[in-house]
Parts: C-alpha cells; structure tokens; sequence
C-alpha cells in the first residue's frame, strides 16, 4: 500500500523542534542540501535523529546531503545517514546523482560505492537514486535503470510527461519512492496538478507499494497538509 508523506527539513540542529514538533503527519525528513550546511549538523545527527523520535513522528524515508556519490567520502557520509535512517525506522535514503565529466568511470566509481554501502544494511537500508536529466548527472533516468538501481522518481524533475509514463510503466518494480509536485516550465516544485493525481491513480491501481513524498517550494507549504488530505481521500476511493 501506498504510504503518504510530506518533506521536511532543517539547516541546523536549533530548527529541528520548530520544523518537528507540531507535525502528525508522516515525513521525508531531509537533511541539509548543501555541503557547507549539513558539515556542522553530522557530529550532531543521532542526538538529532532521537529527538524527531520524541515526536512520534513516522519517518519515511531520509533525503542526504548533495554531495558526490563518485568518491571515497560518500562511503563515510553515506553510512552515517543510513544509519540516522535506521534510528529513525526509515528504510530508504535518496541519494542526489551529481555531475561528472566523465560518465563511464565515474558510474564504475559510483556503484561500487552503492554496493559497498548496500552490502553493510544487508537490505535494512535502501539507496534510491533520485531523477535528474541533465546530460552530465552521473546517474541520469535511463542509466538508473540501465544498473537496475532503485529510484526516487520525481515527477517535477522531468521535462515531458510521457517520460513520466514511460518510466512508471518499465521500471514501477524498482521505484521505491515517487516525489510528487507539479512543473510550470523551469519551476519545479509546484502544488499538485492533473498529472500528479493522474500517477497517484495509476499506482494505486497497479498495487504498488512505496512513499509518496509531497515536495513544494516554501511558499506554498500551508498547501501541503490540504493536498496530502485529498491523496489520501483518492486512495480510498479508487
């Protein structure tokens, strides 16, 4: 069955009681997006990781730091998220594909750090690679597919709906994660449309069974607990 979640982060350890505390509802809990904010935060994460326990709150999954998956230091970063994941009771982390110069080493690179980090959670942890398309994302759509990696699909991240579909329709075995937000042009992040209900249909037709995660830019954040309502009223009604 299909777990509803919303996305929530933080950028130090002094936000994590205003961004947690209140909330009832099921959460992608991110962890700081960029590299500079997340180093002072890690020293902290499993004192971090017990007082989002406190709350009570079901953590779904984990968002990681961007930061690369082609060097050496992803398997130290990589293993002290998966392990706030499992303190957490999350079972997968998303991991951001970065941008390379040279896509076959780096892929090498990259997997044999996945495989490393896999083979320490004996499957207690999945790593899902999210959905980009640039050209020069080490992982793009099709080579996640191409290594059979699991997938954090985001539907927003990708440029024409069919590719959408396509993706769902070939590889819904393997998406383990669906971030789900609409796209007006180069915006990104946008409350959902008629193809965000229109996937949500279509995977609980298809009895699939994985989290959806609500992603919006800050702006519209006083939609999401509304719009999460309405899935959830979808799912039972179809």
């Amino acid at each position: 069955m299909i777990r509803f979640g919303i996305r929530q982060s933080f950028d130090s350890a002094d936000q994590v009681e205003e961004r947690f505390s209140g909330l009832n509802v099921p959460v992608e809990a991110a962890l700081p997006y960029y590299w500079n904010i997340y180093e002072p935060v890690r020293r902290r994460l499993l004192e971090i990781a017990d007082k989002i326990k406190s709350y009570g709150i079901d953590v779904l999954s984990i968002h990681a730091v961007q930061a690369p998956l082609t060097d050496e230091r992803f398997r130290e970063w990589g293993k002290e998220t998966a392990d706030f994941a499992r303190v957490l009771g999350a079972k997968t982390v998303t991991l951001h594909p970065n941008n390379v110069n040279s896509p076959n080493e780096a892929q090498k690179k990259a997997c044999n750090n996945l495989e490393y980090l896999t083979s320490l959670y004996n499957g207690e942890i999945i790593f899902c690679i999210e959905t980009f398309e640039g050209k020069k994302r080490v992982f793009t759509p099709g080579k996640i597919i191409g290594f059979n990696l699991p997938m954090t699909l985001d539907i927003s991240h990708i440029q024409e709906n069919r590719t959408v579909w396509d993706l769902l329709k070939k590889y819904k075995q393997n998406i383990i994660n669906v971030h789900l937000s609409a796209r007006d042009g180069n915006r990104q992040h946008l409350p959902i449309d008629n193809l965000c209900k229109e996937v949500v249909s279509y995977l609980v037709e298809n009895n699939w069974g994985g989290n959806v995660i609500l992603e919006y830019l800050f702006e519209y954040h006083n939609q999401l607990l509304d719009d999460l309502k309405s899935l959830r009223r979808m799912r039972k009604m179809l």
